[in-house]
């Protein structure tokens, strides 16, 4: 894809457990990763097929690789563009190649 494309600047969070001043553990999100994006909500026959699980505002991220990018999953981590928060659907290293990853998130709304 064009270099160009990545304009836009998304920042990956991963849940974690802190301990409070009172020893109580709490989940925060805290930053792991940030880089820019080619950023496109799904059309067509994915738009659809997003549709039938009840997905609404679900956006597709195209990024470039990076070894960072190996240990996101939909459980522990969060996606934030343009101050939408998403949950991660779905992590695509295409065709394992290490070049492009594409991130699939549903906004919370």
């Amino acid at each position: 894809m064009n270099a160009g494309a990545y304009r836009s600047l998304i920042t990956i969070e991963q849940l974690t457990t802190e301990t409070d001043k009172d020893g109580f553990e709490k989940e925060v999100w805290v930053p792991y990763y940030s880089n820019y994006a080619y950023a496109n909500k799904l059309s067509g026959k994915e738009f659809w097929a997003a549709a039938e699980t009840a997905a609404q505002n679900t956006v597709r991220f195209e990024l470039r690789y990076h070894p960072q990018l190996d240990s996101v999953n939909s459980k522990d981590f969060r996606l934030i563009f343009d101050k939408h928060v998403f949950n991660i659907t779905n992590v695509d290293n295409v065709m394992f190649k290490n070049e492009t990853v594409k991130i699939s998130g549903i906004e919370v709304v």
